[in-house]
């Protein structure tokens, strides 16, 4: 288990002020708290969704010549999608 870092104000937050986000919501130890593990979550949610039902989408990687490159690149921009 890790230690957590127990963070201060600095100078220039004054003893006693109420520090408030931009929606007027008081800043403090539970405020703060909340606001990491919504960090993480989004952070280290899901990738991308799986491209099979199965739930297995394998990663191929290979070399091409830039002709096929090309006409990768091509095909992709003619159907509106990405190459990844």
């Amino acid at each position: 288990m890790t230690r957590r870092t127990k963070y201060t104000l600095g100078p220039d937050v004054p003893d006693g002020e109420e520090l408030r986000d931009s929606q007027g919501r008081v800043v403090d130890d539970a405020y703060v708290d909340t606001a990491v593990e919504e960090a993480l979550r989004v952070v280290r949610g899901p990738g991308r969704p799986s491209l099979s039902a199965s739930g297995e989408s394998p990663l191929l990687r290979v070399r091409i010549s830039p002709e096929l490159n090309e006409a990768v690149t091509e095909a992709a921009v003619a159907a509106g999608e990405s190459r990844a």
